[in-house]
């Protein structure tokens, strides 16, 4: 059984969300064929009475990973033809790797999924992650870590910001897979079975079998999870927001006051923080920041590394830098845009290649660019800055836009929320966003009831 908050019918779930939206918006359905996206297209359909100010648009991600896909595709595209919904199918082309396909298929369906939601200007992209998936993925997740520390526990977000510029919403988190299969039954419409979802070689397919035979999810509890997540990380918002500064994108300093007040709160900037400073996509792990706690906590001056990151601790408070080991240079073509050691976009709109690497140490720089700052930490920090050089004769054009530097684009990332920010990080992401000088995130076009006034 599901203990907690109240269940939602398709049909209620999909008039919430109707009603939650900022309007007029466009919303891109991920319809695969299966019983859940079915559901949710049909539902939509049906609660988008005339004049709601409401687009509905669907597409089919066909995967090529099996006979038939194409077929499904297109049975897809009858279904929307029939509900006067306008429909795209855009296919994963190219070789597939040979291990790790779920993780690249997933990759591959986001990528194509905002490539149409661009296309249509979609206010958000939907999908009809269902409770059952909300249990199943917080069952794999408590697997590998028990406890109120384990964010996982806290589940999918009702609402994720894709690459900074989509948002992705999950109306279906509180309806049933079961009412969703009844309503489409009533409805007299049929879904399509993807075998994949019984092959016990998937984690998730052997979790769905164990959850079936226990059949108890306690719904109530990954609702507190999800609230407590949201809280810890608002509350590590406002810690960033009134002792952190960072500076030329590189060098973070926490005030001596932001060293006290509530651990777990610190513990959660800190390991985000270093995250993006380090360029990784995932936060601290609970090793590294034990670690990096029991040396704040000793209270004495002293560095340690982790993630990539230093940690120099001073009188006048905490300092954190990319560590100068292992900045490699990366080389982009005319033209394109690379990622450069997981911290900056670089974008090569002059005529000939350039090379991004580490800048090189220059004492009497690196006190001009960080001053007040002690000298041996404005020298690390000065290091790990990016510097663009040519590896050909300018051009005349070139030469006339100032140069090969001067017309590269450099854009500072976020690494842990750079592909998928969670609703429940939104205000701590915007604060690292407003710290780095990113371009501003889209507003959530729904409203916002996880975090309580």
């Amino acid at each position: 059984m599901i203990a907690g908050p109240k269940i939602l019918s398709p049909e209620q779930a999909a008039e919430r969300l109707i009603a939650d939206l900022a309007r007029p918006a466009r919303l891109l359905v991920a319809i695969s064929g299966g019983s859940d996206s079915c559901g949710l297209l049909v539902a939509l359909s049906k609660s988008n009475l005339p004049g709601s100010g409401l687009s509905l648009f669907a597409t089919t991600i066909d995967h090529g990973l099996r006979p038939g896909s194409a077929d499904e595709a297109r049975a897809v595209a009858a279904l929307c033809g029939r509900l006067g919904i306008p429909h795209f199918i855009r296919r994963w082309e190219g070789e597939k790797p040979r291990t790790g396909i779920s993780a690249a298929a997933r990759e591959a369906r986001y990528r194509l999924l905002l490539e149409v939601a661009d296309e249509v200007d979609a206010t958000a992209i939907v999908t009809g992650h269902t409770l059952d998936d909300q249990a199943e993925t917080i069952a794999m997740r408590a697997a590998r870590g028990e406890g109120d520390a384990n964010s996982g526990l806290a589940g999918m977000a009702r609402a994720v910001l894709l690459d900074r510029r989509r948002w992705l919403l999950r109306p279906f988190l509180e309806t049933r897979r079961s009412d969703v299969r009844d309503f489409l039954t009533r409805e007299g419409q049929g879904w399509i079975d993807d075998p994949s979802n019984l092959d016990p070689h998937y984690e998730r397919v052997r979790v769905r079998g164990r959850l079936a035979q226990e059949d108890r999810f306690d719904a109530a509890a990954q609702a507190m999870a999800a609230e407590r997540r949201t809280a810890l990380s608002d509350a590590a918002a406002r810690l960033v927001r009134e002792h952190v500064t960072i500076r030329q994108g590189v060098l973070a300093h926490l005030a001596p006051a932001g060293l006290q007040g509530d651990e777990a709160v610190r513990r959660h900037a800190l390991s985000l923080l270093a995250a993006v400073l380090g360029g990784r996509e995932h936060a601290l792990g609970s090793d590294s920041m034990d670690r990096i706690m029991a040396f704040l906590g000793g209270g004495q001056p002293g560095r340690i590394t982790a993630g990539r990151v230093i940690f120099d601790r001073r009188r006048d408070g905490l300092y954190l830098v990319r560590e100068n080991r292992g900045i490699l240079p990366l080389h982009v073509p005319p033209g394109d845009t690379a990622i450069w050691d997981g911290r900056y976009r670089i974008t090569n709109s002059a005529s000939a290649d350039i090379i991004v690497g580490p800048t090189a140490p220059d004492r009497d720089e690196a006190l001009a660019l960080f001053p007040d700052v002690p000298p041996a930490i404005a020298m690390r920090a000065v290091a790990a800055m990016p510097f663009i050089e040519s590896n050909a004769l300018l051009s005349t054009e070139d030469r006339e836009n100032k140069g090969v530097a001067e017309r590269s684009i450099v854009q500072p990332l976020l690494a842990p929320f750079d592909r998928f920010l969670p609703q429940f990080e939104l205000t701590l992401g915007i604060q690292f966003a407003v710290l780095l000088g990113c371009d501003v995130f889209p507003r959530l076009p729904v409203k916002d009831s996880s975090r309580k006034r």
